[in-house]
């Protein structure tokens, strides 16, 4: 499942670089849209998106690292790293650093993918990512590194957008439509300052503006645009992560038992055959 494992295989010395940033939110079809830019009726795969990150703990580590250097030319370096053998990227943790990698790709296309408005990416980020921000998300699957990583990764995430954008969010409703609001707005500048052409596009336009835009075929009729990674996805991998990490959790204290209860005893023997061996 999308997530939880990844087999992806990157030619890191591909020299293409990525030639399509898709700079939206998370909740604004990413997953849809990762799917149509690595499809063969576009060609810009792979495309960089959490589900490529957080099942590797060496990657989440890296983002981390991204998110709290300070010094941008480091940052980018680590950057640099991270998205070597990707041509496209959509979704967090890519869109934490819009900045960095339109200066970074100064000749990739960008895609600033929305939703319909401010309210409906609050109302789709309530009920899909801000769980993996919580206690009890943590809590529950602290035994597992990948877990504790991409809880860590959001509050970073969080923090950076605070920074840039000015906003102060406390993971409730409001403070996302003005995440939303500002971030829009902040994209928009940051292109014009580098005088970047952006394709403004929702889900619901499908295929035509983005191959328009990318000077890409229109796929055949018979091709709907992709649909992936609906709140129903979400709420089966919410209880998965829970579920494989209170496993873990039992695990643990089954070993912790068996530790106290047998322990004692088999040490003992242990002893008595290194004894029994060294005479």
């Amino acid at each position: 499942m999308r997530f939880l494992g990844d087999d992806l295989i990157l030619d890191t010395n591909d020299p293409r670089g990525v030639e399509v940033l898709a700079i939206g939110l998370p909740r604004c079809a990413t997953s849809s849209l990762q799917t149509a830019l690595a499809s063969k009726w576009l060609g810009y795969g792979p495309c960089m998106h959490m589900a490529h990150v957080a099942p590797w703990p060496e990657r989440s580590q890296m983002v981390l690292d991204a998110l709290y250097e300070p010094d941008r030319e480091t940052r980018l370096k680590i950057l640099h790293k991270l998205f070597a053998g990707f041509h496209s990227q959509t979704d967090l943790p890519g869109v934490a650093f819009t900045d960095d990698l339109m200066d970074m790709f100064p000749d990739a296309k960008l895609i600033l993918n929305q939703r319909q408005d401010a309210h409906a990416f609050a109302k789709s980020m309530m009920g899909a990512i801000m769980f993996f921000s919580t206690w009890p998300y943590i809590l529950s699957t602290f035994l597992l590194r990948t877990d504790r990583l991409h809880w860590r990764m959001h509050f970073g995430i969080y923090r950076i957008f605070n920074q840039k954008l000015g906003t102060n969010l406390n993971w409730d409703y409001d403070t996302l439509v003005e995440l939303y609001e500002k971030y829009i707005e902040w994209v928009k500048e940051e292109a014009k300052k580098r005088n970047r052409p952006v394709l403004e596009w929702q889900p619901q336009e499908g295929w035509e503006p983005i191959c328009k835009f990318l000077g890409k075929p229109v796929p055949p009729p018979d091709v709907p645009f992709p649909h992936v990674n609906d709140q129903k996805d979400m709420q089966r991998l919410k209880k998965i992560v829970v579920a494989r990490g209170l496993v873990a959790w039992v695990g643990l204290g089954v070993a912790v038992y068996a530790g106290v209860k047998y322990g004692p005893k088999y040490l003992g023997e242990l002893r008595q055959y290194a004894i029994d061996w060294l005479r």
